[in-house]
């Protein structure tokens, strides 16, 4: 049987593409449109097809980010500081609702973060102290935190978003790591994996953000010691099916789970335990190669998060013409080194 050929150049146009235009189907999504900028950056950054977009382009981007920027001010307090999805809500200039509206979120502020790194800001402009006090108003005795502060549901992706802005931001001190790190040890199953609260059922997305939220606080094994670590491993490998990983038993595979489970087992230094060529296979049998990118299935098309995740998780396995990245932050390991130099310049 023939391979499946990997063609980087038609994914890099599929990103570029969708920088510029999305289907109508997508002004759903417009509230969030920062989480699409930041699964096309990526995936372009891991095909290294940055510079395809021009230096004026990334300017401009990065001035975007920027205006999504909360601060502090009167009609913005703390708890609201951060980074919003879109810009949409700036332009309601004298809707009675705005300032209601006007509210960060743990998981914009994280893509807003990468997505400056990525593209080589040296986040000079991020008001740290702001940004960091509002993720501490998001943690709740448990441990756990909201994902913005009026409504926010909790569970480990806002612990793992909130986690990984003090990780890129060099500073924890305003949060409470110990509780942080409770809730993570409480979320673990009896069947060896995380689910997103106690109690809950586990799955491949929580899994991986509690072991990447471990290992940014360099406490793995504080949480795992060698009998939970070894069922954890036997849990994400036997997420293998058909080639490609189920998020949960007895689900079918989806393409983004070759990065939450893969990196969930690089993380452990237990990657080597996968069938890397049925995955790759899997991964790029559901390459579209008219459009370029990647759908869930083939049932489905393409979407810029699949698209990404499974570049990511192509990269993980050693696909060639891709960028390495940090399983952790989920960034490349270049956009990963040039934000330690940063946090170097500023020590």
């Amino acid at each position: 049987m023939t391979k499946p050929e990997f063609k980087p150049e038609q994914h890099k146009k599929y990103f570029r593409r969708s920088l510029d235009l999305l289907p109508g189907e997508s002004a759903v999504f417009d509230y969030s449109r920062l989480t699409i900028l930041y699964f096309a950056l990526i995936g372009l950054d891991i095909l290294d097809g940055l510079d395809s977009l021009g230096d004026s382009r990334k300017k401009d981007i990065v001035e975007w980010v920027y205006r999504l920027q909360l601060v502090p001010s009167d009609h913005c307090p703390v708890h609201k500081c951060g980074f919003m999805g879109s810009t949409t809500v700036i332009h309601l200039k004298n809707h009675p609702n705005r300032d209601k509206f006007c509210e960060s979120n743990v998981a914009m502020t994280y893509m807003a973060l990468c997505i400056l790194v990525t593209l080589g800001d040296d986040l000079s402009r991020v008001d740290k102290s702001a940004v960091l006090r509002g993720v501490a108003s998001l943690q709740k005795p448990d441990g756990s935190f909201k994902s913005n502060y009026e409504h926010g549901e909790s569970d480990l992706r806002f612990v793992y978003c909130s986690l990984a802005i003090c990780n890129i931001l060099d500073d924890s001190s305003t949060i409470n790591v110990n509780n942080a790190i409770k809730f993570i040890s409480n979320c673990f199953n009896y069947d060896g994996a995380f689910g997103q609260n106690p109690g809950t059922e586990s799955h491949g997305g929580s899994t991986y953000c509690a072991i990447a939220s471990l290992s940014l606080l360099d406490q793995l094994n504080s949480v795992l010691d060698e009998n939970k670590s070894k069922i954890l491993e036997r849990w994400a490998v036997n997420r293998q099916t058909n080639g490609g990983f189920q998020g949960r038993p007895n689900k079918d595979p989806d393409t983004c789970y070759s990065f939450w489970l893969g990196a969930t087992l690089s993380i452990m230094g237990s990657l080597n335990r996968i069938n890397k060529d049925r995955n790759r296979d899997f991964v790029l049998n559901n390459a579209n190669f008219i459009t370029g990118g990647f759908s869930k299935n083939m049932d489905s098309i393409p979407d810029p998060m699949h698209t990404c995740l499974s570049l990511c998780g192509l990269s993980l396995i050693g696909e060639e013409k891709l960028n390495p990245i940090n399983p952790s932050l989920n960034i490349t390991v270049r956009a990963a080194n040039y934000l330690k130099q940063i946090q170097l310049r500023n020590m």
